[in-house]
């Protein structure tokens, strides 16, 4: 990817309101989590894309639950 690319996209992120965060997590807990909570199919725990997906949607419906909380 260039470096034309990148910047397009972490102004678009930031645009967005969105942010990158890197963590670093047990990958079998992570996936037992995300598997316990409907996040992930076990069939996909060894799927990198799956898990990041799973892991995103869990966080996205923990910040809107806690928001609405508010």
């Amino acid at each position: 990817m260039s470096a034309a690319t990148r910047q397009r996209r972490y102004r678009a992120r930031r645009k967005a309101g969105r942010r990158v965060i890197t963590l670093e997590v047990d990958e079998i807990e992570l996936s037992a989590v995300l598997e316990g909570l409907h996040f992930l199919s076990p069939l996909k725990a060894d799927d990198n894309e799956a898990v990041q997906r799973g892991l995103n949607d869990m966080i996205q419906v923990l910040c809107r639950g806690l928001a609405d909380n508010a």
